[in-house]
């Protein structure tokens, strides 16, 4: 009888522990709760354990997952702007943006941006910076951040968009705070000018 009491007991305890971790309808699942990603096929002959290809978009080549790679592609756009508005070559610009009021900007200071010594990439440095938004195909970036041909005391804080287009980024617009409406520019399309 007590082998029956304590049975009844175990499964019991089972039962309820199982309807405690069960999946709930429009619940979100716990991390905790994620099934392992590892599929094991058996047959007759053998069991093989094979690993499926994860997802991640961590794994995505296009994806920037670190700071300093955003501040390097960031860099490298900033010098071809820079050089472009320097030298007064649209062509430069065009290399670096992606819209038209991108270039219509640089076109502007044209003659008007004052330099006090030819741009170099090794001049724009970062203080700061925040990846606000990473995937394949748009990346903006909060920085705070120098560029030494300017002049001293020019720092800059801002947020930057940038586009992916093939294998390139591109500026396509620059933001003054981090809380900007700058969201909507991942959906922008680019323009080819």
């Amino acid at each position: 009888m007590i082998r029956r009491l304590v049975a009844g007991l175990i499964v019991l305890g089972l039962a309820v522990g199982i309807w405690a971790v069960w999946p709930r309808e429009n619940s979100d699942p716990s991390p905790t709760t994620v099934p392992t990603a590892v599929e094991t096929t058996t047959t007759t002959l053998a069991t093989t354990t094979t690993a499926r290809p994860t997802t991640s978009t961590t794994e995505d080549t296009n994806v920037v997952a670190s700071s300093e790679e955003a501040e390097e592609i960031l860099r490298t756009l900033w010098f071809g702007w820079f050089e472009g508005i320097y030298n007064q070559d649209e062509n430069r610009i065009r290399e670096v943006v992606g819209t038209q009021s991108a270039l219509d900007n640089a076109r502007a200071q044209f003659g008007v941006m004052d330099f006090e010594v030819a741009p170099t990439a090794e001049a724009i440095t970062f203080e700061q910076s925040e990846i606000l938004h990473s995937s394949d195909d748009c990346l903006v970036i909060w920085s705070q951040s120098d560029v030494t041909f300017l002049g001293p005391g020019n720092p800059r804080e801002g947020v930057d968009v940038m586009r992916r287009a093939g294998d390139d980024w591109l500026l396509i617009r620059t933001w003054t705070h981090r809380d900007d409406l700058w969201e909507a520019d991942c959906e922008v399309p680019l323009e080819s000018f």
